[in-house]
């Protein structure tokens, strides 16, 4: 299986290729998940998903895997502590200058993946501004949005509660499967302040709906975790490693080298 991580190459070995490569740059979020879960929770979960995915098609296609930008737009989650957020304004130009980065490389095609909501329209604006600019192959998604369809059906997700939601069934089974030493299980379940509607339409296309205070009047979670478990959660995350994968590797194929 060939090398994917990006920081562990030597310039000349990046510079060789980058004109044939797919170039991931997972991009996430340091913020509050509720009292059971670290604020590390979205760049974990990013890491994992890209660099799984990475690892699951090197062998047909070359997929290098940047290190994750961690810090996203997290205001909204600034009632809470431990949130470090990026404005809109000052992430998306992070992301315009690391793209612009990735192609004075060499790199023809690069995907953004994004593993937090408050990212999601950011990454697309990057995206394109980028292709207005250069003659690159140029994507972004989030990882549930490519697994959505696999998480409805095989994955049954909705049985755990909204998808993706926040720090809720379905990202504390992650997180179970992922670094169960880092979930407070002694917590759970969670008072509901309120009940989150469950719906397995792609929130790609729904409207976008607001409410000024939410977070801070919801607890800061969409959903009670109390019926997370390691076992599902490491079903759903071969779901979308697998969905990821192949989005990726579809999109390699679309430029011609």
């Amino acid at each position: 299986m060939a090398n994917t991580s990006y920081q562990s190459l030597s310039r000349e070995e990046i510079g060789e290729l980058a004109p044939h490569a797919t170039v991931v740059l997972p991009v996430a979020a340091i913020e509050q998940h509720g009292p059971h879960l670290p604020v590390w929770v979205d760049s974990l979960l990013g890491e994992t998903i890209a660099t799984a995915a990475a690892e699951a098609i090197s062998d047909e296609v070359p997929v290098l895997v940047c290190p994750v930008v961690s810090c996203g737009a997290s205001h909204h989650h600034l009632d809470y502590p431990g949130a470090l957020s990026l404005s809109q304004d000052t992430l998306l130009k992070v992301l315009i200058d690391l793209t612009e980065s990735l192609v004075k490389s060499g790199f023809r095609r690069i995907y953004l993946l994004n593993s937090h909501g408050g990212n999601e329209e950011l990454v697309r604006l990057a995206v394109r501004e980028l292709v207005l600019r250069h003659d690159v192959l140029a994507g972004a998604a989030s990882y549930w949005m490519l697994a959505w369809q696999a998480l409805m059906t095989e994955g049954r997700a909705l049985e755990l509660g909204r998808v993706p939601g926040h720090a809720g069934g379905f990202e504390t089974s992650l997180m179970l499967a992922v670094r169960p030493d880092l979930v407070r299980r002694d917590l759970l379940p969670l008072p509901l302040r309120q009940q989150a509607e469950l719906s397995n339409a792609n929130p790609a296309g729904s409207p976008l709906i607001q409410r000024h205070g939410s977070w801070r009047d919801s607890g800061g979670y969409s959903d009670d975790a109390a019926q997370a478990s390691a076992e599902r959660g490491k079903e759903l995350l071969d779901l979308i490693v697998r969905e990821v994968a192949q989005a990726l590797s579809s999109f390699h194929r679309q430029l011609s080298n």
